[in-house]
């Protein structure tokens, strides 16, 4: 079953937490985080201890994502992508030291945005790299991930705000000057899954245990 990113939270409004067979998985773009249980995502709708400053950090405060006419050669797109990779990978660092179970959500996410840099900072080496191209490329790469976390339900009002408008003016100025395709555009959603047989495998279990 697909839900809509934001329809999730109704979802588990009617889905008994404490019944065992639930599955989700989320989608955004590229990045899959599979094996996420109904524990997982309470934990994910209630994180008091999220860090607001990582969608400023991810998205807001880097002008590769959404500036429209800085980046026009590879020698200036570089340092920017190489620097936004290299805060993916120690917020990564960061959180596996958390033991956090949404936390198992947000890595693979971060993760994600940084193969979307490496794989961007590979293209613009070569000999005449269309920067253009590979900036939208770049972009639709990140951009179901940056939306899961503009979405995200513990942030901020006005950086979501903020992030949003940013986000909506990036995909304007994709779709007319970086060669995007609005089909290429996807937005994150949930896979929600329910197998019988994990229940009978996990009451099997306990049943050992005891």
């Amino acid at each position: 079953m697909r839900i809509a990113l934001n329809e999730i939270w109704n979802f588990l409004k009617m889905v008994n937490s404490k019944e065992q067979g639930w599955s989700y998985s989320l989608c955004a773009g590229k990045v899959k985080v599979d094996s996420i249980t109904t524990e997982m995502m309470l934990a994910l709708k209630d994180d008091d201890s999220y860090d607001t400053e990582l969608l400023p950090s991810l998205f807001t405060f880097r002008e590769i994502l959404w500036q429209p006419d800085v980046f026009t050669e590879a020698s200036m797109s570089i340092p920017s992508i190489r620097i936004l990779q290299a805060f993916c990978e120690e917020a990564c660092a960061e959180l596996e030291e958390q033991n956090k179970p949404s936390n198992q959500i947000y890595i693979p996410l971060i993760k994600g945005i940084g193969s979307c840099c490496a794989k961007a900072t590979k293209s613009l080496e070569k000999e005449k790299a269309d920067v253009k191209k590979i900036l939208g490329d770049f972009r639709t790469c990140a951009f179901p991930v940056i939306k899961f976390f503009i979405y995200h339900p513990k942030n901020r009002q006005d950086y979501y705000q903020d992030a949003l408008n940013r986000l909506n003016y990036a995909v304007k100025i994709m779709l007319t000057q970086f060669y995007g395709r609005y089909t290429e555009l996807e937005d994150p959603y949930w896979k929600v899954s329910f197998s019988k047989s994990k229940v009978k495998k996990d009451t099997e279990q306990k049943e050992k245990e005891q």
